[in-house]
């Protein structure tokens, strides 16, 4: 009886971990390349400020590579419907920074 129980245990994992996957809704910024997000609320409502990856090319940073100009912002009141505010910084605008590293 003991074997049956772990058996059925074993089993049950990968159906736990099947449903939750479905439920997830992650990642919410489905339409281009963002990494390392930091977040902060203010009146209510979610900000998340990711670095934004683009494409690489001869012309644009080293290809195959990461290609990062900038910074977006997105928010959300209720973390389902997000809106893009688009560029909030720029390596153009960043005197520190090289404006043909696409690497900021």
């Amino acid at each position: 009886m003991g074997n049956y129980r772990f058996y059925l245990f074993i089993l049950t994992i990968p159906l736990i971990i099947f449903a939750y996957d479905l439920s997830a809704q992650n990642p919410f910024i489905q339409n281009q390349f963002t990494a390392d997000p930091s977040a902060r609320v203010f009146e209510g409502r979610v900000y998340v400020y990711p670095s934004h990856d683009i494409l690489a090319t001869e012309e644009r940073g080293r290809v195959g590579w990461f290609c990062m100009e900038d910074y977006h912002v997105f928010s959300s009141e209720n973390l389902v419907d997000w809106t893009d505010h688009g560029a909030i910084l720029s390596q153009n605008r960043v005197n520190w920074v090289d404006s043909t590293s696409y690497s900021m």
